[in-house]
């Protein structure tokens, strides 16, 4: 395991083995930030979300709130998108570097911009992007990123025909469901027309129309048998 100290968050960062010969996932405060167990590694929870904003056309615009280890970023990036990704803690930055799954980051072809993404979102033009991945951290430590104020950015830079993706958690759990049904209320009064859960993807699909989930809510009982996948209580 390789860890860091973050002189932004305060808080150590780490790379952890999930074995299997899988890619690692990052450890903050003591939490995964990705899935990993019983079907799951952290490279198919990245194809998870990935897949529920599908289509990622070759030339599309995406934008990745919070890099994280670059995991979503360099799968939009892989599909011939133009890649915009924001991230607030440096340290992250520091883990991908050690982290050979993470190169694509550093291949010249993602742009990266640095800060709150509730600072930097609303710098960002209208219409911007094809594709929008939000991946906040927890909402205890974050709420900025689960508000409607900044819900109404993430619509206005998205383009007409956008599909906005918000990591939520397990919204079979408890705690990530309430946190789930708060973000969709907040959604809708930013003006999305469309918000439904996604099950499969642990998380939100918004979009300015008519939006589908690509998962059933059938297969969250099978999920909850995941480790990780924390509610955003629980991260970072």
């Amino acid at each position: 395991r390789f860890q860091v100290f973050s002189g932004d968050t305060g808080r150590a960062a780490s790379l952890m083995p999930v074995g299997g010969g899988f890619a690692p996932t990052a450890l903050l405060a003591g939490f995964s930030m990705h899935r990993f167990g019983v079907g799951v590694d952290p490279m198919e929870d990245t194809e998870r979300k990935l897949n529920a904003i599908k289509p990622i056309r070759p030339g599309a615009r995406v934008l990745d709130v919070c890099t994280g280890l670059a995991y979503t970023a360099s799968g939009a990036c892989s599909a011939g998108a133009h890649v915009t990704t924001i991230e607030l803690d440096r340290a992250m930055t520091h883990l991908c570097r050690m982290n050979p799954h993470s190169s694509a980051l550093f291949s010249g072809n993602i742009r990266q911009l640095y800060g709150n993404g509730a600072d930097v979102v609303p710098t960002l033009p209208d219409n911007s992007f094809d594709r929008i991945v939000h991946d906040p951290p927890t909402f205890a430590l974050a709420g900025e990123l689960f508000s409607e104020a900044f819900y109404g950015h993430l619509l206005r830079i998205l383009k007409p025909k956008g599909i906005l993706y918000h990591y939520i958690g397990d919204p079979a759990s408890k705690s990530a469901g309430n946190v789930a049904k708060g973000a969709a209320k907040r959604l809708k009064k930013a003006g999305f027309g469309g918000v439904v859960i996604d099950y499969e993807a642990h998380g939100i699909l918004a979009a300015r129309g008519r939006v589908k989930a690509s998962g059933a809510r059938g297969k969250a009982r099978d999920l909850k048998k995941e480790k990780g996948g924390r509610s955003p209580e629980e991260r970072k």
